[in-house]
């Protein structure tokens, strides 16, 4: 398997391979074998129920949950005899990652017997495929969403969009599933980042709110952790699980959030708004803003007032 590549929320930018719907009423049971798949796979429960094994967890999905099954982890599906089971699932990778590195899901995952095999072998041409994970937030592998009905037409309309195949199609699969993982991310995760299940979340709550009232000063993370009854290491492995950011990365995050306020509603030079967020040294201000922003304060302040038409 390649190497593992992370993607943040400002280059997040789907690709839709394939999208299905499954129905079963038939006495006859239904199975897919153990198998690894090689993109992204987000299933949801129409009505009836199927029951999933994603490493060595298993659970039944019922009328209402949703999967998300990840690229090259074991998974497999059994739908005993005589039980209903209705879906609707869409396969996609978080960046497209060009033709060379496409493949046909009909040949890898449709026309295959899965009845008559006991498990899936691997297509090792795919193995090598860039493993892209999304490093701000970690998704579970089934949750119940709060508005199952939003995600259902969400759906369906990427069924729809993807038979039709009308012009265009690509950027309305993508705008389709972009709103559906935005919806899950609102189920899963606070305002500030912090995983709804993540059983330190008022802690890490806590501690983002002193970073946001004080995110001039220099952060004491060694005091921090231990006014939480932490040590410092513990408290970054949980910060991170939960936020899916260092502390320091989110500190940033959070001076860079009030540069662009102070540079958009004040009068204020580079200069003296780079001293106000915490950084004495202008150019280091200007180099994590351009790297985090993807374009200089200087230039971020010109393109806000007109005075540069391009950059």
């Amino acid at each position: 398997m390649s190497n593992i590549r992370q993607v943040d929320f400002l280059n997040l930018a789907p690709y839709v391979r394939y999208v299905h719907e499954f129905e079963h009423r038939e006495l006859t049971a239904v199975k897919v074998p153990p198998r690894i798949i090689y993109d992204y796979e987000i299933i949801f429960m129409v009505g009836g129920s199927g029951n999933y094994r994603i490493n060595d967890r298993s659970f039944v999905l019922n009328a209402g949950d949703l999967c998300i099954i990840p690229p090259f982890v074991q998974n497999s599906f059994l739908l005993p005899q005589g039980q209903y089971c209705h879906y609707l699932a869409v396969h996609f990778d978080l960046v497209y990652m060009g033709h060379n590195y496409d493949f046909s899901p009909e040949d890898v995952y449709v026309n295959l017997d899965y009845q008559n095999m006991d498990s899936i072998p691997w297509e090792e041409e795919l193995t090598h495929r860039p493993h892209v994970v999304l490093n701000e937030i970690s998704f579970p592998d089934h949750m119940q969403p709060s508005d199952p009905i939003f995600v259902a037409n969400l759906l369906k309309d990427l069924l729809a969009t993807f038979v039709s195949k009308e012009y265009g199609y690509h950027l309305r699969l993508r705008i389709l599933l972009l709103q559906l993982l935005e919806a899950l991310l609102k189920d899963i995760a606070t305002d500030d980042g912090v995983g709804k299940r993540h059983k330190y979340r008022e802690t890490i709550a806590g501690a983002i709110q002193i970073m946001k009232n004080h995110y001039k000063d220099p952060p004491d993370y060694r005091k921090m952790a231990s006014d939480f009854g932490l040590s410092l290491n513990y408290f970054r492995t949980l910060f991170k699980e939960a936020t899916g950011k260092a502390p320091l990365e989110y500190l940033i995050q959070i001076r860079m959030d009030k540069a662009k306020e102070l540079l958009t509603n004040s009068n204020y030079s580079v200069g003296e708004i780079s001293e106000m967020v915490g950084y004495d040294n202008i150019h280091h201000f200007s180099k994590l803003f351009k790297k985090i922003e993807g374009i200089s304060p200087k230039h971020y302040l010109e393109s806000l007032t007109g005075r540069r038409k391009s950059w």
